[in-house]
């Protein structure tokens, strides 16, 4: 795993840690959507009480905001980011996610979206490289 973060990212990562107060180890920027990967335990941080510091952020950034919490572990990791998963295996770098049919439609996002953003988390900040839904 190595993280490489563009000038972009790295003033975008800045931005949010001022905003909230927690640390952002990655981010990732889609059209109306940005994504966030915070410190373990700095989810509550992140969000602020009543949501006033991720609502803060979503006014600067002019984008609705997804905080998702990190963890070492890459089972919880990968459940974190997929909380619909009802059981998450992983075996020679590949995780395999086991959902309802009724949560497959969402956890794959409009054209794939949501999918490729997990696939991306997950190889920026771990070892693991592909995914395979069942």
């Amino acid at each position: 795993m190595k993280l490489i973060l563009d000038q972009d990212k790295i003033q975008t990562i800045n931005l949010f840690q001022t905003v909230t107060g927690c640390s952002a180890l990655d981010c990732i920027s889609e059209a109306d959507m940005m994504f966030f990967v915070v410190g373990e335990g700095q989810y509550g941080l992140a969000v602020g009480k009543n949501g006033v510091k991720i609502r803060n952020a979503e006014k600067m950034f002019k984008k609705s905001i997804r905080i998702i919490e990190y963890t070492p572990n890459p089972e919880a990791f990968v459940k974190n980011m997929v909380p619909e998963a009802q059981d998450v295996t992983i075996s020679e770098g590949t995780v395999t996610i086991k959902l309802r049919s009724s949560d497959r439609a969402k956890v794959i996002g409009k054209q794939g979206r949501n999918i490729k953003i997990v696939k991306e988390f997950l190889s920026h900040l771990t070892d693991l490289k592909d995914i395979k839904l069942k």
